[in-house]
């Protein structure tokens, strides 16, 4: 076999391999970037519901004067918060906060989120609490 024969068979079948392989790429391969994204802050507005104020003791004996945030995994989890529920969902958080401490709310926020967080999830039928936020806190 001549040389320019062998570079011609050499340069189609590395084609062919590189064409097979980028084939392979887009059938098996999710390439959708936005269903692994994070949310975006318009869409968690769209999909979450702000608590009233809520006041309750804690357990040294302070009381607290706290606002939540609560974001969910889809908009009809919202709305259900915001009507008929919303009296249970203030009954977990309050559950959730008499068992802690006034410096658990200048340093633990994070696990006061979680507890609420996961305090509320515990009591919804369909759907999921993603995140929850403090937008107001007073502890007195």
């Amino acid at each position: 076999m001549s040389k320019p024969i062998k570079i011609m068979l050499t340069t189609i079948i590395t084609l062919t391999i590189v064409g097979i392989v980028a084939i392979i790429l887009l059938i098996y391969v999710d390439f959708d970037e936005s269903s692994d994204s994070e949310p975006t802050i318009s869409d968690m507005a769209e999909s979450s519901f702000v608590t009233d104020e809520i006041t309750t003791d804690l357990a040294d004996g302070q009381f607290i004067r706290v606002q939540f945030r609560i974001v969910t995994d889809n908009q009809d989890t919202s709305e259900q918060l915001k009507s008929g529920d919303h009296f249970v969902i203030n009954d977990a958080i309050i559950e959730e906060l008499t068992v802690l401490e006034g410096s658990d709310f200048r340093n633990e926020l994070t696990s006061v989120r979680e507890d609420v967080k996961g305090a509320i999830n515990d009591r919804l039928d369909e759907g999921e609490v993603t995140d929850v936020f403090i937008t107001q806190k007073a502890v007195q």
